[in-house]
């Protein structure tokens, strides 16, 4: 409000000069263009004249005024707001994949609780990670393990809806909070995530897998119980992927979402 007050303060100005030009002209009209005498027609021109000499004037004063001043205002408050983007972007996003982190993913977990609780929306999230992380990185190098992650978030937030956000939870552990959608949509777009990733190639001609989870949020949660839950799931997840590998059965681990 503050930045547009000296816009609004210019255009009140303009209205006001345009106001006394209209009644002076009324005046004159009624003084002297009623009038039918010779000397009062010349007169009638000049006025008019003057009239319009004084419109043209306050335009082309307008004109510079704007240039001068509005313009460069308008400027200033893109700059400012290009700055304070880029002042608050490293407080919410993770440096390395620039997907958002996890101070952000709780405060917009608690934002889904309360719309779920006050509107009986729906909301879920999905929580996956690298299956095999060290291992690329031991063989690989840190650096091609980075790669992979910043690929990794890149996918995810290409993947997912508009209105979906891409959280790195920490390492090599992702999140995608998902609303209006309930968990039976969000294990099946689980199911379709996990299978895109595995056809993908990566940089450096890595190929990976990952373990997934869903879960919906309900309305007596918290963003710590929520989190909780999926975290837990994750790692269910993450068991019976490793369980299948070493030939076990996974239907025998509860919790997974079957890929």
């Amino acid at each position: 409000m503050q930045r547009t007050r000296p816009a609004v303060f210019y255009g009140l100005t303009l209205l006001g000069l345009a106001l006394l030009f209209a009644l002076g002209f009324m005046g004159y009209y009624d003084l002297i263009l009623k009038n039918k005498s010779e000397t009062a027609a010349w007169a009638a021109q000049a006025g008019l004249i003057v009239v319009g000499g004084g419109l043209f004037l306050l335009a082309l004063q307008a004109m510079i005024v704007y240039r001068a001043f509005i313009a460069p205002l308008a400027r200033d408050e893109e700059r400012l707001d290009e700055l304070d983007e880029a002042v608050r972007r490293p407080t919410v996003t993770d440096e390395l994949t620039r997907a958002y982190n996890r101070a952000k993913l709780e405060e917009c977990v608690l934002r889904e609780i309360e719309h779920v609780r006050r509107y009986k929306a729906k909301a879920a999230a999905l929580m996956l990670d690298v299956d095999g992380m060290g291992d690329i990185n031991r063989s690989q190098g840190d650096r091609a393990g980075d790669r992979l992650l910043s690929d990794l978030a890149r996918l995810l937030t290409r993947r997912v809806r508009k209105n979906d956000m891409v959280f790195r939870w920490r390492g090599d552990t992702f999140a995608v909070l998902a609303p209006h959608i309930d968990g039976p949509q969000a294990e099946r777009f689980v199911r379709k995530l996990r299978a895109e990733i595995a056809a993908t190639e990566f940089q450096d001609g890595l190929r990976i897998t990952v373990s997934a989870t869903a879960a919906q949020i309900e309305a007596g949660d918290t963003p710590d119980t929520f989190l909780l839950r999926l975290k837990q799931g994750l790692e269910q997840a993450a068991a019976t992927r490793g369980g299948a590998e070493n030939g076990l059965d996974p239907a025998n681990e509860p919790g997974a979402v079957p890929a």
